[in-house]
């Protein structure tokens, strides 16, 4: 009698064990879903760094136009002969 319950004993086990194991590698398989593929992915926070990188470049370089354009103005507007 004793061999037979250590035997359910091994089976709750084993199961048990295998359950737990699924169990884990769903969970892993949705994380790695969500870290990797989904609409707030790694991969698009990377693309966004990137964009705003590149916007913070183009913001720069209109900046220094910008300022050389209104050099360029008041410039000229000096040269103009002032009206009476």
């Amino acid at each position: 009698m004793n061999f037979i319950q250590t035997i359910k004993d091994n089976i709750k086990f084993i199961s048990l064990s295998f359950s737990l194991v699924v169990l884990i590698v769903l969970s892993a398989i949705y994380i790695s879903n969500l870290l990797f593929q989904g609409k707030n992915s790694y991969e698009v926070y990377s693309q966004l760094k990137e964009q705003k990188s590149q916007l913070q470049i183009g913001i720069r370089e209109l900046q220094l136009e910008n300022a050389n354009l209104q050099k360029q103005y008041l410039e000229l507007k000096n040269l103009e002969p002032e009206e009476l």
